[in-house]
């Protein structure tokens, strides 16, 4: 079965930049900053266009990008009493989803309102979504699932168990993001350290296994947050490990270039009218900021 992925996927698999043409970043000043005291690895999300969703401490924080000027913000505690996992963005209904615990909600920044999706039967970690999909890992891989938007309800397609997605000695599955037919996630190997492996996201068979991640004195934190450029080059935000920019276009010797000395996460910003890159927003403990690419 084939899978069309979402818009964004699309307009970032097109993209032209080159890896020796992101700057590093710890040379450069923030076009902007927002002060969000005790962050760590916040989920964060982009829209596509110029708007962010944040969550920091039980609150959904709707941000104009590059100004960070509060559109919104919606206290989740009387709605979700377990903190939220991980966001992604629903472009074919123009919709936020987000995973708490073993359920997933919606949030529609026009009307604000916050809706339950489905319940689900394992306590999910990561999730994704392509223009009729949502890929969810559950349990730091235990396993990923296929569910199909339909127009009133979600059906349940594949699964996948942790057997059939990593290495016999792994720990475990931290990230899934989906770009152009591939699903990438972040991989932690038995010596501790991070790798990203790309999969066909239809049949969810390796397409190419990720060369282990080279950080300073051989430390690796938990964090391991990915975001696809595109199918060939992945941010990597590991905390006071830094943020990589991972190029595997060469099969058999990746390059990686450490952006910035601290990353807890990390979002792509596009030109709303046109295909290019305009900004990189970057999570640190107190603060998000802005550069321009």
């Amino acid at each position: 079965m084939e899978t069309i992925v979402d818009e964004l996927s699309s307009h970032l698999s097109t993209l032209s930049t080159k890896t020796n043409e992101f700057p590093l970043l710890d040379n450069c000043y923030p076009l902007s900053t927002f002060v969000l005291p005790s962050m760590s690895s916040c989920p964060m999300v982009s829209d596509g266009g110029n708007h962010l969703l944040i969550y920091h401490h039980q609150t959904l924080i709707l941000l104009r990008i590059p100004t960070f000027e509060i559109l919104f913000s919606i206290s989740l505690s009387q709605f979700i009493e377990t903190t939220i996992s991980d966001i992604c963005f629903y472009s074919l209904e123009n919709t936020f989803l987000f995973s708490s615990s073993n359920r997933i909600y919606s949030l529609s920044s026009s009307n604000k309102q916050i809706q339950l999706v489905q319940q689900f039967p394992n306590i999910i970690w990561s999730i994704t979504q392509t223009s009729r999909s949502i890929f969810i890992c559950y349990l730091f891989g235990f396993s990923i699932e296929q569910w199909d938007f339909t127009e009133n309800n979600i059906t349940l397609m594949k699964t996948w168990p942790k057997s059939d997605l990593i290495e016999a000695f792994d720990m475990g599955i931290n990230c899934i993001r989906a770009i152009d037919q591939c699903l990438g996630m972040s991989i932690k190997g038995k010596d501790f350290s991070w790798r990203i492996d790309v999969f066909d996201v239809s049949t969810m068979t390796r397409i190419r296994r990720g060369q282990s991640i080279k950080q300073e004195n051989d430390l690796h934190n938990w964090i391991g947050l990915i975001y696809p450029i595109d199918r060939f080059r992945w941010l990597f935000a590991d905390g006071d490990q830094g943020l990589f920019l991972i190029d595997q276009t060469d099969e058999n010797q990746h390059k990686q270039n450490k952006l910035k000395q601290l990353a807890c996460n990390a979002s792509l910003i596009r030109q709303v009218n046109s295909q290019t890159i305009s900004s990189i927003i970057i999570q640190t403990h107190d603060a998000l900021h802005s550069y321009n690419l």
